[in-house]
């Protein structure tokens, strides 16, 4: 008989669990046993306590398209939109933490490989230059790639100058894509969780993680192996399903085993003191305060939208199109 359980994130966004059929097991090669050699022994961890460190840094990054735009490039279709993309980082210390924002970039993301010259838009007293970056796909959505690429390059150059800083904890939404050091360590955290690298019985074990405890850590080989476990961050109610409150954890495979455990530890220990609450957050709890504050600081780093639209709008009518 079919059992349903709520997925407790707002209904505007995709949902917290988002297995497609292709992607419903592991393409990269999984090893359960970097902790748990002997894997009757794999069930919840609860670690001793860690001192949290004096200063964690998270960093991520927003984007939002103004306008969309169709063209025509020597008889290929070119699908696009004028884009703003704004990354930074919420930096928790102890003694008062504080949102640095990068300044927003302004993207004409094309498909087909197309180009064009910057575009310099008036808005007020203000301009705005918008440099195109495309994608060789002619799908229709080939531009998001384009406008997610640079998004995501601007979150990994981030991420690695925090490193540089020598910021003793850097916490990534989504993939990790840089290299931690030996004085600072950097874990990427995926609230959306869209492959399964566990399969029963060994996924079982995430029904039973309660917050502050874990999965053992397991490996992942991609091209930069990592090490990564699953933490949840806040008991699910009767009626969730039970991925509700969890979220994927990593870090690169080359901190060692024994540092990734240590890590593994004081994530499970205190990331859920960060975890949002869903009357202040649609994707509680997963979507961590300090990343959900991080989000709206750079919203508002964007500018007005409609404002922006209407000025490019205007600018289409006096220029009379893209070239």
């Amino acid at each position: 008989m079919l059992q349903l359980r709520i997925d407790p994130w707002a209904a505007s966004y995709e949902g917290a669990y988002q297995l497609e059929d292709e992607l419903s097991t592991a393409k990269a090669e999984v090893d359960l046993t970097p902790e748990v050699q002997d894997l009757a022994q794999w069930g919840p961890r609860t670690p001793a306590f860690i001192e949290a460190p004096d200063t964690a840094v998270f960093i991520d990054g927003v984007q939002r398209v103004e306008l969309r735009v169709l063209g025509d490039s020597n008889g290929q279709i070119v699908y696009g939109a004028f884009s703003s993309v704004a990354v930074g980082a919420a930096v928790m210390r102890r003694g008062g933490s504080c949102v640095q924002p990068e300044p927003a970039r302004r993207v004409i993301a094309l498909s087909a490989g197309a180009s064009c010259e910057p575009w310099t838009v008036p808005c007020g007293t203000a301009a705005l230059t918008y440099v195109a970056e495309s994608d060789p796909d002619i799908g229709t959505d080939a531009w998001q790639n384009a406008v997610r690429n640079v998004r995501r390059a601007a979150e990994i150059a981030l991420g690695q100058r925090m490193v540089e800083a020598d910021h003793p904890l850097v916490i990534v939404d989504g993939r990790l894509g840089f290299e931690p050091s030996r004085r600072s360590h950097a874990i990427g955290v995926a609230k959306t969780i869209r492959t399964r690298y566990l399969e029963a019985p060994y996924s079982d074990i995430l029904r039973e993680l309660r917050p502050g405890t874990r999965t053992p850590v397991f490996a992942i080989k991609y091209e930069h192996p990592v090490f990564s476990w699953y933490i949840r961050l806040s008991q699910q109610r009767p009626f969730d399903h039970d991925w509700a409150g969890i979220v994927q954890v990593e870090t690169w495979a080359g901190i060692g085993i024994e540092a990734a455990v240590r890590l593994a530890d004081l994530t499970a220990l205190h990331l859920p003191r960060f975890a949002s609450t869903p009357e202040w957050d649609s994707r509680a709890p997963q979507n961590l305060f300090p990343i959900a504050a991080l989000e709206q600081h750079l919203r508002h780093e964007m500018g007005d939208p409609e404002w922006i639209r209407r000025n490019l709008e205007a600018h289409f009518h006096r220029m009379g199109g893209l070239s």
